[in-house]
């Protein structure tokens, strides 16, 4: 996130822009709200990617042939009116010769950090085409707010800017109650792909936040509902099915250990031997000879 030179705001301003015009832009208590014009004159890639939520608002059209991407590097829908970022969120954009005039509010708030972090709310995914009545209302209204400031402006924008995060937050919570089933609980597809990249990944390095990433989630919200689902930590079930892929190879080749101990995950030989005895009561040579490989 880009910080202009000599203020305290985060721009977020596009590297790839052509051109970049603020023409208002205020803060209040850890909310975050500029008006800005912005521009390109030939085809840009490039990934947007805040350090804080994200909300913007188009005043007028979108340039029609500007387009979002998936991580499959499809194209996705044009993007809406509103488009809301978590934290740590990020969009690929396909950015055609145009022209955007936005509102655009970010938020370190603490308040506002409290309800987008809330238990029931904190598995956020980016949207890119925000469908509620009463936030395009009050984004509206914070537009004329800043082209027309009034008394009270800083106070008018941290009351109206956290309007709107509880209303994004109703309908987060709805909506992910509605996928959970069962409250708190892990959405099964959420669960299998989770499954499913540690097994095609066992023999790397596993990190909490690329497997958060993988769908859509904060790696605290993860551990959790991982938990809650499974009845084990993502720790324990990692650690767990690294122990059973290396006595399933134990007992089917003549690889050495060390080799076994890569294809597993464990950096060295002692460390896969350490691991291994805890978990079965045996070192894998004595777990090999066992089984009679």
């Amino acid at each position: 996130m880009q910080i202009e030179a000599g203020n305290a705001l985060p721009m977020c301003a596009p590297h790839t822009a052509s051109h970049f015009h603020v023409e208002q832009q205020v803060h209040a208590n850890g909310i975050f709200a500029d008006i800005r014009h912005f521009g390109w004159t030939q085809s840009s890639r490039a990934v947007f990617q805040p350090d804080s939520y994200y909300l913007d608002f188009s005043i007028g059209p979108r340039c029609p042939t500007s387009r979002f991407y998936s991580n499959d590097r499809q194209l996705a829908d044009p993007p809406g009116d509103i488009v809301f970022l978590p934290k740590g969120g990020a969009f690929a954009a396909l950015s055609e010769p145009g022209e955007h005039s936005l509102l655009c509010l970010t938020f370190a708030n603490e308040r506002a950090m409290q309800l987008f972090e809330e238990d029931s709310i904190a598995d956020l995914t980016p949207c890119q085409d925000v469908q509620i009545g009463r936030v395009r209302q009050g984004l509206a209204r914070l537009v004329e707010e800043l082209r027309n400031p009034g008394f009270g402006q800083d106070i008018l924008l941290e009351s109206m800017a956290l309007l709107l995060v509880v209303e994004l937050c109703r309908h987060f919570r709805h909506a992910q109650y509605d996928d959970r089933g069962v409250y708190g609980q892990m959405p099964g597809w959420r669960l299998r792909r989770i499954k499913d990249r540690i097994e095609a990944e066992l023999a790397s390095t596993l990190s909490v936040a690329d497997l958060a990433t993988e769908i859509r989630t904060s790696p605290r919200h993860l551990m959790r509902t991982f938990k809650a689902t499974t009845g084990t930590t993502l720790t324990d079930y990692i650690a767990g099915r690294r122990i059973a892929r290396a006595q399933e190879q134990l007992a089917q080749d003549d690889a050495m250990i060390k080799v076994i101990a890569g294809n597993c995950g464990f950096q060295s030989a002692a460390a896969f031997s350490a691991a291994f005895r805890k978990a079965t009561g045996m070192t894998p040579r004595e777990y090999r000879e066992e089984r009679g490989s």
